[in-house]
């Protein structure tokens, strides 16, 4: 029984790591960067990131009374800050510094997640505009067209993501759409 437990743990814990890399690899897609005139920096990554992150937390937080939906976003939020912490002391920020920085780095996040989440249900593009404006691009001068289909792609993607299956989702499947095909 103890070890039928630590199977579904470990399962849960590797279907939530397959997640996060969905996210990253689809956050350091280049047209991002090129096309979308996200900064390519450690914040334009964190909010790219944490745009992608925000659209699945939301799927598994609609499915809240399955367990797993649960433990799958905890430990897929829990990655994620173990990710962070590593790539702050690999680009050298001291073991003081880090712990600050991840404080700080949280606050964001969950700020973040918190306002596209509630952007997502009221499916309010103005809003969700002026949140990007913010947010990932730092309040940069930003095109509107350009701003426009960022827009159009995170409601795209949430859509998307939110018709999938969540038990594949709790699996660690996910699919996101392609950005050319879909911008």
């Amino acid at each position: 029984m103890m070890f039928d437990f630590l199977s579904r743990s470990k399962k849960l814990n590797n279907a939530a790591h397959q997640l996060f890399l969905k996210v990253i690899e689809q956050s350091r897609d280049d047209s991002f960067y090129k096309n979308y005139k996200v900064e390519d920096s450690l914040d334009g990554r964190f909010d790219l990131m944490t745009m992608h992150m925000s659209i699945i937390l939301n799927k598994l937080e609609q499915h809240s009374e399955i367990n797993d939906a649960k433990l799958v976003r905890r430990s897929l939020q829990e990655i994620m800050f173990d990710n962070l912490d590593l790539s702050l002391r690999e680009i050298g920020v001291g073991d003081l510094g880090v712990g600050k920085k991840i404080k700080v780095m949280a606050e964001a996040f969950y700020g973040r997640v918190a306002v596209y989440q509630a952007l997502f249900k009221s499916n309010n593009h103005r809003d969700l505009s002026e949140a990007l404006k913010r947010n990932l691009y730092r309040g940069r001068d930003i095109e509107e067209g350009v701003l426009s289909e960022m827009v159009n792609y995170v409601f795209l993607q949430w859509e998307s993501v939110n018709g999938q299956s969540i038990m594949d989702i709790i699996k660690g499947n996910i699919s996101f759409l392609t950005i050319e095909g879909e911008m």
